[in-house]
Formats: C-alpha cells, structure tokens, sequence
C-alpha cells in the first residue's frame, strides 16, 4: 500500500484544480525537501479539527494527491507551492517516523455513470452556475463576460466544486462524491442555495411605510 506525506490545511484541494500553498514550518519544509529529493509529491486533506500550524490537526479520511508545478522560495527558507490537484485517496492509517504527518493511502476512483444521467446533470449543473456566476457579477458590479464551461462532466464538477463560495465541510462533501453524477447532484443542490441567499441580497428593500404597514394591526 503506498505511502504518502500529509499537508493538512484548511483548504479542500480537488483534482485538476490549481492551489496556492505557503510553506513555512520547519517540519512542512523537510516534507518538501524530502520530496524533491525522492522525486515524490505529497497529499493536501482538510483540517476537520485544529489548527494547520503547529500542534496535531484532524483531518478528513479523503484528500487529493498534488503535483507541485512551481517553487517560489524565499531567503527566510519558507517557499510558495503551485499546485494542482490529480488522484483522490482516502487514509487507511498512519506511519510513524517521519517529522511530518505521513499516511498509508488507498487511491480512489469514481463509479462509473449512466451516460445519459451524466449528460443530463452536466446540463443542468452548466446553467445553474452560469446563473450563479452571473448574480455574483451583479452584486460585484462587473460588467457580463462570456464563459466557457467544460464539456467533461469530471472536470466541470471538479470546477465547480472548487469555484463555489461554500463552507469546508460541503467541500469535502464534494470531494468524497462517489461518482462524477453524485458530486454534480451535491454541486446542483449547493448552486441552488447559494442563488437563494445572493437573489435575496440583489432584490431591493421594502420601503419604511410598506413595512409600517405590514407591521401595523389596523
């Protein structure tokens, strides 16, 4: 079973997306220089309880492997990682021995899906975040801008589920998805709550005598 260098973070890496990570503690820059040296990458998972420095975190069972496309370092020995995301694996338990936090991981792969269910989810969930991205642009007053969305239903629900303003736990709901259907049915229904909450902050206030005269009793 393979084993795997953690860097737990408050931050749900997907595959195929891009991330930016600072690494400043000293046991996060060994993981690094370990890394390089093997010619190996690492894990990025989610911090479920505690705190990314110093100290023990809990993290999530599920992360996403990372594959370090730039080092930016500094003169301090802190460096910037780019990133992207590639496979999902899921810890099935710790290994001792290392300064830093190492796993021994099984990788994981979608279920397979019913073409035909896949198209139709990918379509729906394609309008919906055309939607979602269009009152976004009006809140922030920017002007309409064309976009383009991914045909593969695997890297638009990835997209997706990377680009949605949401809280962490509904992130790692996305990531653990056991199919591509599934992380588009969770992105569907997540896209449809966070419309209702930002239709609610487009649509103008009532005014002070329309809501007096709802409040009064005559």
């Amino acid at each position: 079973m393979p084993e795997l260098p953690l860097f737990p973070l408050h931050v749900v890496l997907f595959p195929h997306m891009p991330l930016e990570l600072q690494v400043f503690e000293p046991r996060y820059r060994a993981m690094l220089r370990d890394c390089e040296a093997s010619g190996t990458s690492f894990g990025v998972i989610a911090i479920r309880r505690g705190s990314e420095v110093g100290g023990a975190a809990e993290p999530h069972a599920v992360g996403t492997l990372a594959r370090v496309e730039r080092v930016e370092r500094r003169p301090t020995g802190a460096s910037t990682l780019h990133v992207a995301g590639t496979a999902r694996f899921r810890v099935v338990g710790p290994v001792r021995g290392q300064p830093y936090p190492v796993a021994a991981v099984a990788y994981l792969a979608d279920r397979p899906d019913d073409p035909d269910v896949l198209d139709r989810r990918a379509a729906a969930a394609r309008r919906s975040f055309a939607s979602y991205a269009t009152i976004l642009r009006q809140l922030a007053d920017r002007p309409e801008t064309p976009m383009t969305l991914p045909e593969d239903p695997e890297l638009l629900g990835y997209l997706i589920a990377a680009t949605l303003a949401v809280e962490l736990p509904a992130k790692q709901r996305l990531l653990e998805a056991a199919s591509t259907a599934e992380r588009l049915d969770e992105a569907l229904r997540l896209l449809r709550r966070e419309r209702t909450l930002l239709e609610q902050q487009l649509a103008p206030p009532a005014s002070a005598g329309l809501r007096m005269a709802l409040r009064s009793p005559n």
